[in-house]
């Protein structure tokens, strides 16, 4: 009983990490354009794709990871949704550092 409460709490934190990403990215959806009118530029559509990929790819990795999941153990279940989320994150953090600030915003 005690490790089936310890798979479902780690469970829960890992759907829980992957929530944030969503919420983080639907953050930046919302207020990156704010801010990029306030400096007096707008978002080119190249940046709206990049903010609309921030937001779908935490989801898509989550649902592939879940099918993956399916008929296996606790534990290998929770090894997968693991490694969805350092998958997510480290696009996530690839896209950051590779793609240009600059494709980002049109003066």
């Amino acid at each position: 009983m005690t490790r089936r409460i310890i798979v479902w709490a780690i469970g829960i934190l890992i759907a829980a990490l992957y929530g944030y990403m969503v919420v983080a990215a639907i953050g930046n959806f919302l207020l990156l354009p704010q801010m990029a009118a306030s400096l007096g530029v707008a978002l080119t559509p190249v940046g709206w794709g990049w903010l609309t990929f921030g937001i779908a790819l935490p989801v898509v990795v989550f649902a592939v990871a879940l099918v993956f999941a399916r008929k296996r153990s606790a534990w290998v279940r929770i090894l997968l949704l693991a490694t969805g989320l350092c998958f997510a994150a480290a696009v996530q953090l690839e896209v950051l550092h590779m793609v240009p600030q600059t494709s980002y915003f049109s003066a």
